[in-house]
């Protein structure tokens, strides 16, 4: 299963307060430290990961996350090591080729916010409890995005996930580190908006609706216009209509992309959240499920079922 990339997602609100981001690879790290022999420290990361955090800035007890790590991604700096671990002593990533986190809920204890969720590692599942800081709430950043960034730190027992049981010179506690920087884009700074497609596909829906839109895509295809060919075009459309409150229009214009992009997964995700912004939850609920029978790592879908459930 590939990984999904989101490159757009748009604010999801529960309430006045919740937003729905998508974690940022580029500028996020997840790191582990565990000895050798008991006496020399390992570390390493992982490179390929993503997710959605739907955080609530003024409670964060109702923050929520899903996290999806490429297992084959393990790097610790030596590729024979590395290969090992990937390898049936350990990861076994041929199998077991993703770790998955899912949090279930966050709880404020002893002057700090726990994570609580559930961690699938070598097709173990285990509960685990992760505290996590949030170093900035949403600020613009250099490209004028709404960014976030949070940071943990917990351990974990390996044994308890059945990686490495005949390999005594490694430490049983596992320390992960991370910081998870997530960002919403912001549409002043998409350049589709500047080209034809942007601009005549915006106007056609906001002033006429779906069916002209779709008159007006045609066209726009007629004339070779490169734009009409990508399924990142419409999720910038998507994304300029939420930003700037046409909430309706952005139902008709996800049912668009549904219909030129039938198996997009990224179609059936926005059309639920607009389904979501209209507050028709019946229909939101049913877009999101079929946006994971396309891609059952969705992680945007997924937090979204959380909410709906």
């Amino acid at each position: 299963m590939r990984l999904l990339t989101l490159f757009i997602i748009l604010p999801i609100v529960l309430n006045a307060q919740i937003k729905a981001y998508p974690i940022d690879s580029w500028h996020s790290r997840i790191e582990f430290n565990v000895k050798f022999s008991g006496l020399l420290p390992v570390k390493g990361q992982f490179t390929a990961f993503e997710g959605t955090v739907l955080l609530n800035e003024k409670d964060m007890t109702k923050t929520s996350a899903t996290l999806l790590i490429d297992g084959n991604s393990i790097d610790t700096g030596v590729n024979l090591r590395d290969n090992h671990l990937k390898g049936e002593d350990f990861f076994e990533v041929e199998k077991y080729p993703q770790i998955v986190f899912s949090s279930k809920r966050v709880v404020h204890k002893e002057g700090q916010f726990i994570m609580i969720g559930d961690l699938n590692m070598h097709n173990v599942t285990r509960e685990v409890e992760v505290p996590i800081q949030l170093l900035h709430g949403e600020q613009l950043d250099t490209w004028k995005n709404f960014r976030i960034t949070l940071k943990g730190k917990f351990q974990i027992n390996r044994s308890d996930f059945d990686i490495g049981n005949n390999q005594p010179t490694i430490g049983q506690m596992v320390t992960i580190e991370f910081i998870i920087s997530a960002r919403i884009f912001n549409t002043e700074t998409i350049a589709l908006f500047n080209r034809p497609f942007g601009k005549k596909m915006i106007k056609a829906i906001l002033e006429e609706g779906k069916e002209k839109a779709y008159s007006q895509y045609k066209e726009l295809v007629k004339n070779k216009d490169e734009d009409t060919s990508k399924a990142s075009s419409f999720e910038h459309l998507y994304q300029y209509l939420r930003q700037n409150n046409h909430l309706k229009a952005s139902i008709e214009i996800t049912k668009l992309f549904t219909e030129i992009f039938p198996k997009e997964p990224q179609a059936y995700s926005l059309l639920g959240d607009a389904y979501f912004q209209n507050n028709l939850y019946k229909e939101a609920k049913l877009a999101f499920e079929k946006a994971i029978s396309y891609d059952d790592k969705n992680t945007l879908a997924y937090e979204m079922l959380k909410l709906l459930d």
